[in-house]
């Protein structure tokens, strides 16, 4: 049940001239609940940077749309009624698209392209759909308090979820090279969806959707590691090495810090609790320095970024850079930021923490 969120960044201009049959376009009405208008985004597919932004007011009761776009690159376009609360899904623009949009604007329906013809002629896609709203509206209704109830909406997602994944994988299994089996791969969980990206053809693989589904399909590989990983990193287990350059130039390895406790910290500027538990992080340093070592691994910044933050925050501790790379995530299966892992003198797991908390800080003044 997870959607993700639009990115921050604004630019106008949403409409482009066409100049060759290469062109996308969205063209339609849409019926408007209470007069409501609506908010145009468009996105790059892959980088998820936004490419224009406009707004459509309603008349009588209509929303006239008309989208131009002139790219060889796969878009995202998000069409949001003002008031509406939940987050939409990405609507598919592919180079030389002719979407039509109908129907009401908070469930609008698609017609022209491959991805959208191909799923209203598959009848499993519309009743697992119909299945997983329902659960959705369900789970909208249910009391905050009512924990019996949100668990027997948990296992009904799980099982409809399951569901769905052998609906797709069966109709990806059966047209490798439909455009529409490309579209169902990225929204099947990792391990299902990464089987069903083996078997895409090469029509798919190297279409304009091509880029998104490679991406994808690492990032289904990194999950489905992890969640491997994860029976290895359980106190007691033994820490996995690395080697990481730090702020000095050098070398370090989790051996290069033998004979004391070690806490690892996975973070990075980017990430707002990360820096908000900097100061704490200081405190404890300097209270048990001389008993712990604390080694702070950077993540998804770039070297300059990272250099320049553990300068001017004053992290005086190790620092080691690990950039974009995702193997030492995987090793540790880091699912979120920050993620600290205490470490015993032996090398040895001793427990981990997911994002910002006490518990940490008690657990160091319970050890020393």
């Amino acid at each position: 049940m997870k959607q993700a969120a639009m990115a921050a960044v604004i630019a106008a201009g949403l409409s482009a001239v066409c100049s060759c049959d290469r062109g996308n376009r969205i063209t339609g009405t849409l019926d408007m609940e209470g007069g409501d208008s609506l908010e145009v985004y468009v996105y790059d597919a892959v980088t998820n940077e936004l490419a224009a932004r406009d707004t459509i007011v309603a008349v009588n009761g209509k929303a006239g749309i008309d989208i131009k776009r002139d790219e060889d690159r796969m878009m995202f376009v998000y069409i949001v009624p003002i008031h509406q609360v939940t987050a939409p899904s990405p609507v598919f623009l592919l180079p030389g698209d002719r979407l039509r949009i109908s129907g009401k604007a908070g469930d609008p329906v698609f017609s022209g392209s491959e991805i959208y013809d191909g799923l209203a002629r598959f009848d499993g896609f519309r009743h697992i759909k119909a299945e997983i709203d329902s659960l959705y509206s369900r789970a909208g209704k249910i009391a905050e308090n009512d924990i019996i109830g949100k668990q027997s909406l948990n296992a009904e997602y799980d099982r409809l979820t399951a569901k769905r994944d052998s609906i797709y994988a069966q109709y990806i299994k059966e047209n490798p090279n439909d455009l529409t089996s490309g579209y169902l791969t990225l929204f099947m969980d990792p391990a299902k969806g990464l089987d069903s990206y083996n078997l895409l053809g090469s029509t798919v693989k190297e279409s304009a959707m091509g880029e998104l589904l490679d991406m994808v399909a690492k990032s289904f590989t990194d999950i489905v590691i992890r969640e491997k990983n994860k029976m290895n990193i359980q106190p007691g287990k033994p820490a996995p090495d690395f080697s990481l350059k730090g702020t000095d130039g050098k070398e370090y390895t989790l051996a290069s810090f033998k004979g004391k406790y070690v806490l690892l910290d996975f973070w990075g500027e980017w990430c707002y609790w990360c820096m908000k538990g900097m100061p704490d992080m200081k405190k404890y340093y300097e209270k048990y320095k001389d008993q712990i070592e604390f080694v702070g691994i950077n993540c998804r910044d770039s070297e300059e970024t990272w250099q320049k933050t553990v300068r001017e925050e004053g992290l005086v501790w190790t620092n080691l850079f690990n950039g974009d790379d995702t193997g030492l995530l995987n090793k540790y299966a880091v699912e979120g930021f920050p993620t600290k892992i205490l470490i015993d003198k032996e090398g040895k797991i001793v427990e981990v923490f997911v994002g910002e908390s006490e518990d940490l800080y008690t657990k160091l003044d319970e050890l020393f």
